[in-house]
């Protein structure tokens, strides 16, 4: 069991990674679509401990949409699907996994003004809002946060 915890606990920190570092810019219509780490930025993020659980190179994506939402997807799933399916795997009732996955969901939003962009997170009543900036050349998305640089290529 604790292997379990442990590998649902990586998937959800790599999640809260990509909420916390989601800052850079451009056009709020240019960011919209989907993305997904690229390069190094894949292997900071710990994607490659994903390939366990069946998460390939492009898995894990980001999407902006266009009324201000940020959802994750893992395997083209909504990530709580994702950990839903997960726990499943590893042997909990549909109900027992729909009610961990529910526990862990969390809702984002962005806002964008010309290279900065603002993103809130809700989780379990708690809201914690990022600001940085992007940048986005060709198919590339760049984000600096913190002193850190994320890279993602348009999916």
């Amino acid at each position: 069991m604790k292997k379990i915890q442990e590998k649902i606990l990586a998937i959800f920190l790599i999640a809260i990674i990509l909420t916390s570092l989601v800052a850079c810019g451009g056009g709020k219509d240019s960011i919209v679509g989907k993305w997904i780490p690229a390069g190094d930025s894949a292997d900071s993020l710990g994607l490659e401990d994903l390939e366990e659980l069946g998460v390939g190179a492009d898995g894990m994506v980001m999407e902006f949409t266009k009324d201000g939402k940020v959802k994750l997807l893992v395997n083209d799933k909504p990530i709580e699907d994702f950990f839903v399916g997960i726990l499943l795997d590893f042997g909990m009732s549909q109900s027992e996994a729909e009610e961990a996955a529910k526990e862990m969901a969390f809702d984002m939003t962005y806002k964008v003004n010309g290279d900065k962009i603002s993103m809130t997170s809700n989780m379990d009543g708690e809201t914690e809002t990022v600001e940085g900036t992007f940048k986005i050349s060709g198919n590339n998305l760049t984000m600096n946060m913190d002193g850190e640089t994320i890279t993602f290529k348009k999916k």
